[in-house]
């Protein structure tokens, strides 16, 4: 057997599984915020109104960016789950 003692051997795989997903989760959000702008998306496509690329379904569904209050949302397709683009929320007061 190894002459490392087990709990060390315990924690040092507690710290690369934890780094690899902070590693992970990181990926997915510089993806997220790497997304195009709606007008960039819909001119990269050719597209006249708000559709997937992917499946072409015109269902969509809304995120945060960070949560779900962030006035910079994130749209997905809700057939095929593929991210589409990201916009910011108006949030100027309504007269």
């Amino acid at each position: 057997m190894s002459d490392v003692p087990f709990p060390v051997l315990v924690a040092a795989v507690f710290l690369l599984t934890s780094l690899t997903i902070v590693h992970l989760a990181m990926r997915h959000q510089n993806a997220q915020r790497a997304l195009p702008e709606r007008d960039a998306y819909l001119a990269t496509h050719g597209l006249q109104a708000v559709a997937c690329a992917h499946c072409q379904s015109t269902e969509t569904r809304e995120l945060g960016l960070d949560d779900a209050e962030d006035d910079r949302r994130l749209v997905a397709c809700a057939r095929c789950e593929k991210m589409l683009f990201r916009y910011t929320r108006d949030t100027s007061p309504h007269a």
